[in-house]
């Protein structure tokens, strides 16, 4: 005896629940619950598509089953039955499914009584949505998979409607936070292009290395000390690459604590922890279709790095407190004045990661190995500051160069910046002379190797580091942190040169 039909007003009201709704769950919802409530199948699940993706992602089901991580989770197309169903477009049902060869899981729909199988192909104007597809107790009528047609088409209407409400409100969300983000950095800039300038032999091997793999894709580790560029030859590599009209996101890994390295890098969504009141994107999605420079990468998490590592092979993550993976196109530039390989010896640093971000090597030497490039640099900063305070500076007198080229620069190119910039403060001329230069603490070019005698060479290396400390922070009346206190200048975290300070006994009077 055949199984009653259920009435034709099922479908209906089923589709007017769906097309009531721009939010993509819910849509999917209503066509999966509607179809197991209403229509009366045992199972009903939606495999959506990502364009260029080539595999079917499984977003509801309904029924018999209700997990989406399972074996059907992820389907590529042209496999199985529900990917024939995506590569073909073609509509596939029996209603014979334990004796059909076209049903791979025949022992599984005996042992739950299903007698029919039906799926669709979700199409709007020939771009593929996904996948609809139920199991029945009963035999499906023509007439009833003919008005199922009907109804896919309509649900994959639906289902573009509110995928295209759900991508406008995310450029939305990402156009608010990239501003947010443009703004901080531009607040924030301290670098300026000259400190790319430069003629020895060191550097202008560096910016070939960099002219060579700006154009790829290649993932770039960019190592040098404190102070160096490191962040300006990012810079470069983005500019000079191909992804040069996408976002240039920055993330400073040592200046996040561990809990909120994860939400920055990847995004939150609301509630997934206490104070996440909305959704927030994380680096990796501003970035998406440009470059993400992970600063300082060394100070990264060892519980954090092998989700890095998956979104580096796979690009593709997921929100802190989501269920749902986020596909991105990001070009990977990271960059370290630590010596990563001996970190990842001492257990500090996954190896993997280390020569997955490692593909690409760029150093960029200290000052100190570019001493023909010292004046060059000067002379650039003084005019850049020149500009910015108003004044008519030109140039250095010749003392006041031979101390400049006479200093070690351990802060490197920062530290020359800052110098040049308190000088072109206090001074009154167009040349920056000798006595506008604050002290600089420290041993001369030459000391450690000469085997001088002074007062730069005389002394412990703890005093001479507690003198060192003291002049930098009476240069800079004692800030130790901000983008002009003595912590950046040293070249040191904030927490690292209160420690030293206790260590060494330096107090202000």
């Amino acid at each position: 005896m055949a199984s009653p039909e259920l009435p034709e007003t099922s479908l209906d009201r089923i589709t007017l629940e769906m097309t009531s709704t721009l939010d993509l769950g819910a849509v999917l919802e209503s066509i999966t619950r509607g179809l197991v409530d209403d229509f009366g199948v045992a199972l009903a699940r939606v495999w959506l598509a990502e364009p260029g993706d080539g595999v079917l992602h499984l977003r509801a089901s309904s029924g018999l089953s209700t997990r989406i991580d399972g074996t059907y989770a992820r389907v590529p197309i042209g496999s199985r039955k529900i990917g024939r169903i995506a590569e073909t477009r073609e509509p596939l049902a029996t209603n014979d499914v334990a004796n059909d060869d076209r049903i791979a899981d025949q022992a599984w729909a005996r042992a739950n009584g299903l007698v029919s199988f039906a799926g669709w192909p979700l199409t709007v104007r020939g771009s593929l949505q996904g996948v609809l597809a139920t199991f029945a107790r009963r035999p499906l009528a023509e007439h009833e998979r003919a008005r199922m047609s009907l109804f896919a088409r309509q649900a994959a209407i639906a289902i573009e409607n509110a995928r295209l409400f759900a991508k406008v409100g995310m450029l939305e969300e990402r156009l608010r936070a990239e501003n947010a983000y443009l703004r901080s950095e531009v607040a924030g800039e301290d670098a300026d292009a000259a400190t790319m300038l430069g003629q020895c032999d060191g550097m202008s091997a560096t910016l070939a290395e960099v002219r060579k793999v700006a154009p790829t894709t290649t993932t770039v580790l960019v190592q040098g000390e404190t102070g160096t560029g490191k962040e300006l030859v990012a810079r470069a590599l983005h500019e000079l690459g191909s992804r040069r009209s996408g976002p240039l996101v920055r993330v400073n890994c040592a200046a996040l604590t561990p809990s909120l390295v994860e939400s920055e890098l990847f995004g939150h969504e609301k509630g997934a922890f206490t104070g996440a009141v909305q959704r927030r994107l994380g680096r990796f999605e501003l970035a998406d279709g440009g470059t993400l420079l992970l600063d300082e990468v060394g100070e990264l998490p060892l519980e954090l790095q092998p989700k890095l590592l998956r979104v580096l092979q796979e690009q593709e993550f997921e929100r802190l407190g989501g269920t749902r993976p986020v596909r991105v196109d990001v070009r990977i530039v990271s960059s370290t004045n630590r010596d990563l390989a001996k970190a990842v010896e001492e257990g500090r640093f996954r190896q993997d990661l280390f020569f997955r971000l490692a593909v690409f090597t760029v150093r960029v030497p200290p000052l100190r190995e570019r001493r023909s490039d010292c004046a060059t640099l000067a002379v650039a900063f003084v005019r850049q500051h020149a500009r910015r305070l108003g004044k008519p500076l030109t140039g250095i007198a010749p003392r006041a160069m031979d101390r400049l080229l006479a200093y070690s620069w351990p802060g490197n190119v920062r530290e020359l910046a800052n110098v040049i910039e308190r000088a072109a403060i206090v001074s009154t001329g167009t040349v920056l002379g000798e006595n506008d230069l604050p002290p600089l603490a420290g041993p001369a070019v030459g000391v450690a190797d000469s085997g001088a005698t002074g007062p730069a060479a005389e002394g412990t290396l703890e005093s001479i580091e507690r003198a060192h400390i003291l002049k930098v922070l009476e240069r800079t009346g004692w800030v130790i942190e901000g983008k002009s206190g003595a912590a950046t200048t040293l070249g040191v975290a904030p927490s690292t040169l209160r420690s030293r300070m206790t260590q060494l006994g330096i107090r202000r009077s």
